[in-house]
């Protein structure tokens, strides 16, 4: 190497180095390549020759600055979760190869003082015993302290129908929110599985499986459907946990239907007549539901719109014809599902905390507005002042005699009784001015309290408890999808826990980080169907992938996403 190399090289800010251990760090972090990996001869020629200044870090560094990131990321998070009065989680697990090993991952969603919704990850943690409710209560609470987060400030969790998960906010008197993009996809995989219906989606995943397989024939059928016009995803696999992936492969089917029949090595794929009105119905009567789970899975969503959803699902399929048997069932397992959330009271809190929708008509099916109104009532008085800033602790009082207690109790009852009167008071001005001036749906139900939270204190305080909860636990799943491969390989089981945990929270937040990176400077650009890589449709959309749900890049005001990024 010349002596000008050696001086620009030698020359270059001891910055960049730390930035390409940070890089290099995070690539260990989410793949199946180990710290040794420094070790290989050929790797440290390979890097000596991109530069001899640069010192590989070892592998006890990366360890080291593993831990580094971590504590960082938790001082920032405590110093942000120091105010938080109530909040909301979000709680998932997923299974790896190993039988009695899983990760558990949990967000956590508050309102803050100016009423703007916060998303924080509390991490990835390693459930090395088996998922029970105790174990996955143990684990939650010991994250929960990890950030000095009391159970006390937890109303409850946001998750899927897990028995195990439920059981475990059951104990902890929490309540328990069902996700709706997991209820919605439960209602069309049954529907799917209906006799006539898997016959021909057993078709559908036939030409699937072997667009996924075979490269050639997957790159004619894509040059004929660009020659034809047809838009959207040619008809590929689906992860298995993709919520409505079967109707999302029947729809994109029905639209490459031309380039199907026009293929002479593709005529075994073809449906009968008969066949192709029975997707095409499915396809129809389906459609409103994959709009609600895609919807849901928006970071900008709320819970409160929730019981929307569902009764405007319920309305459409009530209105089809009921001798369909596809639509029969869609009908019984809607208005069921329908049903048990008009019971679930974090629903209704949330529904009538939004402006948009509190005193609509036909959202509650059956239930009434003043039976809400009451439960309303019971939830404000339980707070001891107006006002989400805690209390300062009054000194204890002195002790009384009987008759000055009995006289003291009945003034307090009455003090209750005129504040039993300004909730309900609350209540009358605040169904009036919706009914008078309702916002706008397409607004954020948060500007609303923002403005009127002096005007109604308590159920300004409903509303920080209860609008802070998303739709679905759709961002859970997108790091499962994104960190999973970290718990598939067999190479890291001699790695200790707590590598593991570190490994799995510096993965998440590098890929949160990347991700949200790459939104901002793609956000105007949207799926063009570039075929300069002939895998990218297979790698990242067949079976075997982790394909995760859609992320939303256009939140609405008033709700911002907590990401501390490691690589900084």
């Amino acid at each position: 190497m010349s002596r000008a190399s050696r001086k620009s090289s030698s020359s270059k800010p001891a910055s960049s180095y730390s930035a390409a251990n940070d890089a290099f760090i995070l690539s260990i972090c989410t793949s199946n390549v180990s710290f040794r990996f420094v070790k290989n001869e050929f790797f440290k020629k390979f890097v000596r020759i991109l530069d001899p200044n640069y010192k590989l870090i070892s592998p006890d560094a990366i360890r080291r600055k593993l831990i580094e990131n971590v504590g960082d990321y938790k001082r920032k998070i405590k110093v942000e979760l120091r105010d938080m009065i109530k909040c909301f989680v979000s709680l998932d697990g997923w299974d790896g190869k190993n039988e009695n090993s899983s990760i558990y991952a949990v967000y956590l969603y508050f309102l803050d003082s100016n009423f703007e919704r916060k998303k924080i990850l509390l991490g990835l943690r390693q459930l090395e015993k088996k998922g029970t409710a105790n174990n996955i209560g143990d684990l939650t609470l010991e994250m929960l302290k990890e950030y000095d987060v009391d159970i006390s400030k937890v109303i409850g969790g946001l998750t899927d129908a897990g028995s195990n998960i439920k059981s475990f906010l059951e104990k902890n008197d929490l309540f328990h929110v069902h996700c709706l993009a997991h209820s919605l996809a439960l209602i069309l995989k049954n529907a799917s599985e209906m006799p006539s219906i898997a016959r021909v989606l057993t078709k559908v995943n036939r030409l699937a499986s072997h667009l996924s397989r075979s490269k050639s024939d997957r790159t004619t059928f894509r040059e004929r459907s660009i020659a034809l016009k047809l838009e959207g995803r040619i008809p590929l696999p689906f992860c298995v946990t993709r919520w409505g992936g079967c109707c999302l492969l029947a729809k994109s089917y029905l639209a490459h239907y031309q380039s199907i029949s026009s293929l002479s090595n593709f005529q075994c794929y073809l449906l009968d007549a008969s066949e192709k009105k029975t997707l095409e119905n499915f396809v129809e009567y389906t459609n409103p539901y994959i709009e609600s789970i895609a919807q849901a899975e928006t970071d900008s969503s709320f819970a409160s719109s929730l019981l929307v959803q569902y009764a405007s699902l319920h309305h459409f399929i009530s209105a089809q014809d009921q001798r369909n048997h596809l639509v029969h069932c869609l009908s019984i397992e809607t208005l069921e599902r329908y049903t048990k959330y008009l019971e679930n009271d974090v629903c209704l809190f949330a529904t009538y905390a939004d402006p948009r929708y509190a005193y609509m008509t036909n959202v509650l099916n059956t239930l009434k507005w003043e039976a809400v109104e009451e439960m309303v009532e019971l939830y404000c008085e339980s707070f001891r002042a107006p006002s989400c800033q805690p209390a300062t602790t009054p000194p204890p009082p002195k002790k009384m005699k009987l008759a000055e207690s009995n006289f003291l109790r009945f003034v307090e009852a009455q003090t209750e009784s005129v504040n039993s009167g300004s909730t309900k008071k609350e209540i009358v001005e605040y169904e009036s001015l919706i009914q008078s001036a309702r916002p706008p749906i397409q607004s954020c139900p948060l500007n609303f309290w923002l403005t009127h939270s002096t005007r109604f204190p308590k159920l300004s305080i409903l509303a920080s408890h209860f609008l802070s909860i998303p739709l679905s636990s759709a961002q859970v799943e997108r790091l499962f999808s994104r960190c999973g491969e970290l718990m598939s390989s067999s190479r890291r089981n001699r790695l200790k826990s707590i590598t593991v945990n570190d490994m799995l929270l510096n993965a998440a937040l590098g890929q949160m980080s990347l991700q949200e990176k790459k939104e901002d400077e793609d956000s105007s650009v949207s799926e063009s169907g570039d075929d300069s890589e002939e895998e990218s449709d297979s790698s990242a959309d067949d079976s075997n992938g982790q394909t995760a749900p859609p992320s939303d890049s256009n939140g609405q005001a008033g709700s911002t996403v907590t990401i501390i990024d490691a690589t900084n």
